[in-house]
């Protein structure tokens, strides 16, 4: 989170999706960073 501090820059986001094709239901974490421009 430190990478978007200040002013103008957006916060990080944090998205869980639910995975239901594998034998046991889970749950799986992205951690993506992104830089546009």
């Amino acid at each position: 989170a430190e990478y978007f501090a200040g002013p103008g820059k957006p916060n990080p986001t944090r998205t869980t999706i639910e995975v239901t094709a594998l034998p046991t239901p889970i749950a799986i974490e992205l951690k993506v960073v992104a830089a546009v421009g």
